[in-house]
């Protein structure tokens, strides 16, 4: 351990420090001040000496922090060796992403999921490499390196959303190769999540889904898409990657595993999804896995992003644009973006993920109850689903409330009855189940009209009566 000098080069002083078998050369941070001597064997000014006495001090509190992390890193590798019988060997800086790819998981991650965690991963290693170029494994990453990463994150300007993704993800990966790495401690655990504007999808009313149904017509290609997406309210992917064997036409339901959650939905195909289904599935499959859709699933594989200008193009064809200054004329229905406070994107009003926050609003400002909504979307939990998808407007707020709160109230005389046909009886008594019969048996009853105390006409009297 010693202090060195590299002026005029440079104005800090550095120190020599022992790490495992490496010698590295440290900058302490001190400013080097005052008139420098020629060696260090000899004395400066005042002003010199006050410099070296700091850098000293800082050399022997980094040789102090070290030891701890190697004391720490040592009983580590004691209690492994002792459970395993061999000692943990760290992993490269380079062989991170490789690594948390590899871990054994419930389901395997798509490529487009493992592409965009492991830049995630490569930011964080430039951005280390850069500050200091002698990191060369994973366990020499510190809280005070991820600390700094975070803070250029905010310091770059990206939203919350996005930011607290990072340290999830940073955060998650350090934590499954902790033993593998030999990490006594997680440098991300103690950094806080950042608190941040929420913007929400807007949902479409049935007018306008009728609308955007009329204008999709003109492009063949995204059609079926969009269609799907409106009835199904199935993700994007999910929609292009449909297979044929997951459509019971006879039977009338989609049976599907969601790529996101894992989870699997049935979903009933309605008049409009039919006929788009049956076009489609009257098609020769080219070629295994077959596809209901083969040429968006074929786009969607290479260029997802094709698929969204397509989807915007509708929109905008239906009235749902941005207003710019050269379209001030130009009347707008909603805008399909909104600036952030905080981000370097804005964020999305209306795109084809709306469609399915279109269907959880629709169907539970219905009455549709959260456990068949849930069924068809595959959210695990309810908190999801209302705080996310649910997103009325004012005017279904109002009406919704306006037939349901008189019989609040007691007054159910006020209260028109809402009719039904035989299918969706019919939907409602095959979805009953021991949790949600109850609630569906009162729901059609509630909708029955309401019994009259009517004084039912006399019988007519018999020919053959006395």
């Amino acid at each position: 351990m010693a202090l060195e000098l590299r002026y005029p080069r440079s104005k800090w002083w550095y120190g020599r420090v022992a790490i495992g078998e490496r010698r590295i050369l440290k900058n302490l941070a001190v400013e080097v001040r005052g008139n420098v001597p020629p060696t260090l064997t000899e004395l400066g000014d005042m002003a010199f000496e006050r410099t070296r006495a700091k850098a000293q001090a800082a050399l022997e509190k980094l040789q102090l922090d070290l030891k701890k992390r190697s004391s720490a890193e040592e009983l580590v590798q004691t209690i492994h060796e002792i459970r395993t019988g061999s000692r943990v060997c760290s992993i490269p800086l380079a062989e991170i992403g490789s690594r948390w790819c590899a871990v054994l998981r419930r389901r395997p991650l798509s490529a487009s999921y493992q592409k965009q965690k492991i830049a995630c991963i490569e930011r964080f290693i430039r951005f280390a490499k850069k500050t200091s170029p002698s990191l060369y494994e994973m366990a020499q990453i510190h809280a005070p390196l991820a600390n700094a990463f975070c803070r250029a994150e905010l310091a770059r300007g990206v939203a919350a959303k996005t930011y607290n993704h990072t340290l999830i993800h940073l955060r998650s990966v350090f934590h499954v190769l902790r033993k593998e790495a030999g990490i006594a401690e997680n440098p991300f655990a103690a950094i806080p999540l950042q608190d941040g504007e929420t913007v929400f999808r807007k949902p479409f009313s049935v007018e306008e889904l009728s609308l955007l149904e009329e204008k999709a017509k003109a492009d063949p290609f995204i059609y079926p898409l969009v269609v799907t997406g409106m009835c199904t309210a199935m993700r994007r992917g999910d929609c292009c990657t449909l297979l044929r064997s997951s459509v019971d036409l006879e039977g009338g339901f989609i049976t599907v595993k969601t790529a996101k959650t894992g989870e699997t939905v049935q979903i009933p195909i309605f008049p409009l999804l039919r006929g788009v289904l049956e076009k489609a599935l009257a098609k020769p499959a080219p070629r295994p896995p077959f596809y209901v859709f083969p040429d968006l699933e074929a786009h969607y594989r290479v260029n997802p992003d094709h698929l969204t200008d397509r989807v915007r193009r509708v929109m905008k064809a239906a009235g749902f644009f941005n207003q710019k200054e050269d379209e001030a004329q130009r009347p707008t229905r909603g805008a399909v973006q909104q600036k952030r406070e905080h981000g370097l994107r804005k964020a999305s009003l209306r795109d084809f993920h709306s469609f399915r926050v279109t269907w959880v609003t629709v169907a539970l400002t219905a009455g549709v109850p959260l456990e068949i909504v849930q069924k068809v979307t595959g959210h695990r939990t309810t908190a999801i689903v209302l705080k996310h998808y649910f997103q009325p407007g004012r005017e279904e707020f109002r009406r919704t409330l306006a037939g349901r709160l008189p019989a609040l109230l007691g007054d159910r005389s006020a209260q028109p009855a809402e009719a039904f046909n035989l299918g969706e009886l019919r939907a409602k008594l095959v979805a009953m189940e021991n949790t949600t019969w109850r609630h569906i048996r009162d729901d059609l009853l509630r909708r029955l009209p309401a019994e009259r105390n009517v004084t039912p006409p006399a019988p007519p009297k018999s020919a053959f009566a006395a």
